[in-house]
């Protein structure tokens, strides 16, 4: 998985999540600029130009916030509320 997230943006509670579920990810951080610092253009990746956005194994990307925390707790199998 890939956590595409900017410093102290919203995608801060996905990067938390995904550390307390001990899930393995890949975190790309993506500046004001909308560039990753790897130098791609983010909006290819999610045209909507905010973070957080989850790229799964298989391809797809999560680009909403209350998305990608439900899939981590899923994933995890750690649901927070039964």
């Amino acid at each position: 998985m890939i956590l595409y997230a900017a410093p102290g943006a919203c995608s801060q509670a996905s990067h938390i999540a995904l550390i307390e579920a001990h899930i393995p990810y890949k975190l790309v951080k993506v500046g004001r600029d909308k560039k990753t610092d790897d130098g791609r253009d983010f909006k290819t990746i999610n045209p909507k130009g905010y973070t957080p956005a989850l790229e799964l194994h298989d391809g797809t990307i999560l680009t909403e916030s209350l998305a990608i925390l439900i899939y981590i707790a899923e994933t995890s199998g750690k649901l927070l509320a039964k």
